[in-house]
């Protein structure tokens, strides 16, 4: 079961927007900070940057033609120490525990080799061991800190990817 990474386009924006609803609802489980906007809605305030400047990257996460997640990819401009960032992925419910989450990291880390920066909210358990299992599978080490983003807890995780 292979899985295809694809730049979301423009004019896919709104498939896109639609996923970061079910995303972000997902994740309002480990955080007070998400709220609904008055139409019930989770709104992802950064989506337009992804279509507006050149270092930021959406992808579809594809399996037999359909989407099956989305990973939001950010190439650092501003740190001489980290080149990369996996911003967000998600993988719908539906589609979760066949490796595709995993399958999608490896294919962007192999085309973008350099270090990585990613972090996790400290209460999200399955993101937390989502990534350390990644890292002991493909033998990679990496150092983590406690870290505070936007008033949350988090755990964050440094590596780097050789070419």
């Amino acid at each position: 079961m292979s899985i295809e990474l694809v730049e979301v386009k423009l004019e896919e924006k709104s498939i896109l927007e639609n996923m970061l609803h079910f995303y972000l609802d997902d994740l309002s489980k480990y955080t007070n900070q998400l709220k609904t906007n008055d139409q019930g809605i989770f709104e992802y305030d950064s989506l337009t940057y992804f279509f507006t400047k050149s270092n930021l990257v959406p992808y579809f996460i594809k399996f037999d033609e359909m989407v099956v997640g989305f990973l939001l990819f950010v190439k650092t401009e501003k740190s001489e120490t980290i080149d990369y960032c996996v911003n967000d992925i998600f993988i719908f419910t539906q589609y979760r525990e066949r490796g595709f989450a995993g399958q999608a990291v490896k294919k962007l880390i192999s085309a973008y080799p350099g270090t990585y920066y990613v972090v996790q909210l400290e209460k999200n358990q399955n993101a937390i061991q989502f990534w350390k299992s990644l890292f002991k599978e493909m033998q990679l080490e990496y150092s983590e800190n406690m870290v505070i983003e936007s008033g949350e807890k988090c755990l964050a995780q440094t590596f780097k990817v050789p070419q």
